[in-house]
């Protein structure tokens, strides 16, 4: 369980200077000022600047430019009024109340404080490898799989990937000793399809380094037919090599 702390910002309104400078707009106050951080005296932009009267009935509203600047237009008719701002993300903060004649005009500077808050712990789950995904597949299709610790074991004694093969004892595949010769499977001595990292190869014996092979499997007829369709007719050796951080542990199921 990791606690995760998300930044909310509770905005305080720690000043509100209001200076009354002379007659404004008929039957409306004006308000004018800016919106800060305490401390940073950074800006408050995209806050929302909302004045209301004592009924909570809304009499005027704006929001702060890049600046943190806004220009508040209020028709409270005399009536005493709070100004609240918000932001998205934020908790709402409600100056003290507000006496103003009718065509006054105001600043009101507003400093606000940042306060981060702990929200409930949330459980992290990473996403499964690549790889992983491919192995719980092949096993759920019922393939043959030589798991990642069959492979791990052995990779690193053998000369080739043919020797790979050899290693794992299987009866099922005639692994020749050419070149130019191809994998065939004993139940029909024809040769099956090696197919590498969900690419069918064409030719016989791939050039595959054994140390890079993370896992392999087994296909039969008809299940390398349903996956592969034609191109692996007589059945497929799925070969899916490393990746960074793959883990090569017994499987525990």
């Amino acid at each position: 369980m990791v606690p995760i702390h998300s930044i909310q910002s509770r905005l305080v309104c720690l000043a509100a200077s209001c200076v009354l400078l002379g007659a404004g707009n008929v039957d409306a106050q004006i308000l004018r000022g800016t919106a800060r951080t305490q401390g940073s005296d950074r800006p408050i932009e995209n806050a929302r600047i909302t004045a209301l009267l004592t009924d909570g009935r809304g009499v005027g509203a704006t929001t702060t430019d890049d600046r943190g600047r806004f220009h508040l237009r209020v028709s409270s008719s005399g009536a005493p009024f709070v100004v609240t701002v918000t932001r998205l993300g934020m908790r709402p903060t409600t100056s003290n109340s507000i006496m103003a004649g009718e065509r006054d005009t105001l600043d009101v500077d507003f400093n606000v404080h940042e306060e981060g808050i702990v929200t409930d712990t949330m459980k992290v789950v990473a996403a499964p490898r690549l790889n992983e995904i491919r192995l719980q597949e092949a096993k759920r299709r019922g393939w043959k799989v030589f798991s990642p610790i069959e492979i791990a074991e052995t990779r690193e004694r053998v000369n080739s990937f043919e020797d790979l093969l050899r290693s794992t004892g299987y009866p099922g595949l005639i692994i020749s000793p050419r070149r130019d010769d191809c994998i065939r499977s004993t139940r029909l001595n024809r040769c099956i399809t090696v197919v590498v990292d969900g690419v069918p190869l064409s030719g016989t014996n791939p050039l595959i380094n054994p140390r890079d092979v993370y896992f392999m499997a087994v296909l039969s007829p008809s299940q390398a037919q349903l996956q592969f369709g034609e191109r692996a007719f007589y059945g497929a050796l799925v070969v899916y090599t490393r990746a960074y951080g793959d883990k090569y542990e017994r499987d525990r199921h």
